[in-house]
């Protein structure tokens, strides 16, 4: 029952990623390989994976995470949004994206959990797995003023 495998081989190895895939039943899917549109489009051209996972820290913000998922949705291959060690503020704007977009069918947006402290106000609201998205204008998620002067204090 395993649903897919998330980047078996080293990011580089785009080859034997195809290998890979062309091994196995389960599906593959392409993450440390891929930062960039022009990463997804190597990846879509060489036939490496099923699924591309779009992190926008990776891929340097919505805007460059759309252009991945809109290559995904072209070369039919399904997308998740993923992410890295994040506060709620990025998280946030992962889902939003998320929901933006039919072809971004899963979602990794849990790591704001880990953190100790997470300086944001607002943001999504994740219940028993089911995310909300905050109703406030722009992303609906801010950094609390007060923590820059803690931030300062610290250096």
């Amino acid at each position: 029952n395993i649903q897919l495998v998330e980047q078996p081989i080293p990011a580089w190895d785009l080859d034997g990623l195809k290998q890979v895939r062309q091994s196995v039943k389960i599906p593959v899917m392409a993450d440390e390989a891929l930062f960039s549109p022009a990463d997804a489009l190597k990846i879509i051209k060489s036939e490496a994976a099923d699924y591309l996972n779009i992190k926008l820290m990776k891929a340097g913000g919505i805007l460059s995470s759309l252009k991945i998922a809109y290559l995904g949705e072209t070369a039919g291959l399904p997308c998740m949004v993923g992410c890295m060690m994040e506060s709620n503020l990025s998280i946030t704007a992962g889902a939003h994206l998320h929901a933006s977009q039919s072809n971004i069918i899963f979602a990794d947006l849990d790591t704001s959990f880990f953190l100790k402290t997470d300086p944001v106000i607002g943001g999504i609201k994740i219940n028993k797995g089911i995310v909300t998205l905050p109703e406030q204008s722009g992303i609906g998620a801010e950094v609390d003023p007060s923590w820059f002067k803690k931030l300062k204090k610290a250096f």
